[in-house]
């Protein structure tokens, strides 16, 4: 069978990718990539027989439908026409689908296509809901709200949060108001998010004000030093493709959720390529000097803060 998911929600996709094998139970899955590949060799691979006959899943990422030649769609219709059991999941990169393309339509009929669009706040509450019901917990309309309160409506901060509830819960059936305060209001990703966007703006009063609130909730300065090196990787990796590609093309190349995409197309001009680049090895010889020379995390966090 082919699926065939298609947007700019990565987390979503991902999530929906795992359920997907979950609920297949495969154990041999093969990433490719199409810009790396052709059809035909994804589909030689689809149909090689191992040894042992053991059902795989071959996930494709940056699939496109708008590029496919005529050529690769007759090899693709031809295959629908005679699907074995093994799965292949198209990670699809453009933007809408096609509906007038046959290739589409032949899809639609005889496979599972599913279109991802950004979620707004109503549908990251039913997405949630859905969640909870798919695990058999019961969690009323004011929970969800509530945990959806705690996380800023973000897709990727929520999803995390929801992942954490489920594995705390483990099992149990009834989602409670002391839960919901225990596992999600001591998360600090908002906090975290919020420090981000301080640095990346050079406001030190706004850094030293959140980095103490996660200071206070018992986050380690290691951690906050680790989240500052990806925020920079980061920016790095958007400020050199943002006079290339759209920000969804960007978000998808990165698997990156297109919220942080934005936001850091959005700091891009406050750090030329050489400082993001003196930032990280700064923030690499902090790593070092704390895990290695045992220097003090905290004072050395406070001077990076000081001198950004």
């Amino acid at each position: 069978m082919i699926y065939v998911f298609c947007g700019n929600e990565i987390n979503i996709i991902k999530d929906k990718i795992n359920s997907l094998i979950k609920k297949l139970d495969i154990k041999n899955i093969i990433k490719l990539d199409y810009d790396d590949i052709d059809i035909e060799d994804i589909l030689n691979e689809l149909n090689y027989i191992d040894l042992f006959n053991e059902k795989k899943a071959i996930i494709v990422n940056n699939w496109t439908f708008k590029n496919l030649k005529e050529k690769e769609e007759k090899q693709l219709l031809k295959y629908i026409d005679n699907m074995n059991d093994n799965a292949l999941v198209l990670k699809c990169k453009d933007d809408i689908l096609d509906n007038r393309k046959h290739i589409i339509k032949v899809l639609k009929e005889k496979c599972v296509v599913e279109e991802i669009k950004t979620m707004d706040y109503k549908a990251l509450h039913e997405y949630v809901t859905k969640i909870f019901k798919d695990n058999k917990i019961n969690a009323t309309y004011k929970q969800v709200q509530k945990i959806l309160n705690l996380t800023d409506n973000n897709v990727d901060i929520t999803l995390n949060e929801v992942n954490k509830l489920l594995l705390y819960l483990n099992g149990k059936n009834e989602l409670t108001e002391e839960v919901i305060d225990k596992v999600v209001s001591i998360n600090n990703e908002k906090e975290m998010f919020r420090l981000s966007d301080a640095v990346m703006e050079r406001n030190t009063g706004s850094m030293f004000d959140s980095y103490k609130i996660i200071l206070s909730s018992g986050v380690d300065s290691i951690v906050i030093m680790d989240f500052l090196s990806k925020q920079f990787r980061t920016l790095f990796q958007v400020k050199n493709l943002i006079n290339k590609m759209s920000v969804e093309e960007i978000s998808r190349k990165l698997g990156v959720n297109l919220y942080v995409v934005k936001r850091m197309s959005e700091y891009s001009n406050n750090f030329k390529n050489d400082e993001i680049i003196d930032i990280l090895y700064k923030l690499s010889d902090m790593d070092i000097d704390v895990k290695i020379n045992s220097l003090d995390k905290n004072k050395l966090l406070e001077m990076f803060f000081l001198t950004i």
